[in-house]
């Protein structure tokens, strides 16, 4: 090596790099350490929130391996950029610390909320929050960029990493096995057909009365039960104020129609869907020790139900009513239900 070369592998702006590369290396150590610690405690407030005891690497459920899929890419990516610390600026490698100490306190946040108190608008700011930590460790730095013009394309690539989850829920759902044939049910050998809430109509005149919902998930109870695919049904759902609970005008309804009172079971107490499973689990399989149950709703809201119960230990197949609606309708609740899929695989809520 000349005396050249010697005087310039030395120089400061050498020396200045290596210690912006040990400086970025304890950034991500740090971060490493944060979201080792955040799946810690958002595995905790899955399993805590449905009443469950916490498995922090089960591989059962689509909720687990989503969740596990999420940790190991993500720290694939920091040993990355912990190996290769040129590849991440040092204002994006403060950034991705910053937003994981963000996801770390928002996940607290999730444990100390009890599930029911846990609104749609606070799930879509933690997942934008964990896409956020994604698409920056994902963006690569490039010299050329000005910072405005880095800053929009993480915000670009999050919003496609969103994207890309949401379809993914969507595909999921839509593909998802139901059962409608009633020899199938049968052989399912089920305990119960489970008729899940929805909204109950007033009004005109015609008092407390199903939704078209709620009265095609009734109407498809109600021929499994007169067709001996199941041996009873229970009716779930609690009620908006001022009207009858929706298992109430369920149960009237399923009366009005012959059913006898013995073969129907009134839940009236549950207000969401992860509230009627808890019932199903605590009531239904772990009191009246009934194994297996026909869960009776909208395609587009099957999916989630049968994970929940999956991950709540029961055995369910999902039927779903016969409802039609336009197509802008349709599209509207299946990709809602498909960001509420995606939120209970990575949040359990």
């Amino acid at each position: 090596m000349s005396l050249t070369e010697f005087r310039t592998d030395s120089s400061p702006t050498s020396a200045a790099a290596g210690k912006d590369r040990r400086m970025k290396r304890v950034l991500f150590f740090i971060m490493l350490a944060a979201q080792l610690i955040a799946y810690i405690v958002l595995t905790e407030s899955r399993y805590e929130g449905q009443g469950l005891t916490t498995v922090y690497f089960r591989l059962t459920t689509m909720s687990d391996l989503i969740s596990l899929f999420y940790l190991f890419l993500v720290i694939g990516l920091i040993i990355a950029a912990i190996v290769h610390p040129e590849r991440i600026g040092r204002t994006r490698s403060i950034s991705i610390v910053v937003l994981s100490a963000i996801l770390l306190w928002l996940d607290f946040g999730i444990r100390r909320t009890p599930a029911e108190d846990f609104t749609p608008e606070a799930a879509v700011l933690i997942l934008l929050a964990m896409f956020a930590v994604l698409a920056t460790l994902l963006t690569r730095s490039k010299s050329t960029l000005l910072p405005y013009q880095r800053f929009i394309k993480i915000v670009l690539n999050t919003a496609a990493i969103l994207t890309f989850s949401i379809l993914l829920a969507f595909i999921y759902a839509f593909f998802y096995p139901t059962y409608s044939r009633v020899e199938e049910i049968a052989d399912f050998n089920p305990d119960a057909g489970v008729v899940l809430g929805a909204a109950v109509w007033r009004g005109h005149g015609l008092g407390d009365r199903p939704s078209p919902a709620l009265r095609e998930r009734i109407e498809l109870g109600y021929d499994l039960l007169t067709k001996h695919a199941i041996p009873r049904i229970v009716v779930t759902g609690a009620s908006a104020p001022g009207e009858l609970a929706e298992a109430e005008v369920a149960k009237q309804d399923l009366m009005r129609r012959g059913v006898d009172e013995s073969q129907i079971v009134e839940e009236s107490a549950s207000h969401t869907t992860l509230e009627q499973v808890r019932y199903i689990r605590d009531e239904l399989y772990s009191h009246q020790k009934w194994t297996r149950f026909v869960i009776i709703s909208d395609q587009y809201h099957i999916a989630r139900v049968i994970e929940m119960c999956r991950f709540n230990g029961l055995i369910a197949i999902g039927s779903p009513s016969r409802i039609h609606q336009p197509f802008l309708d349709l599209l509207y609740y299946r990709l809602r239900e498909s960001v509420a899929l995606l939120e209970y695989w990575l949040l359990g809520r």
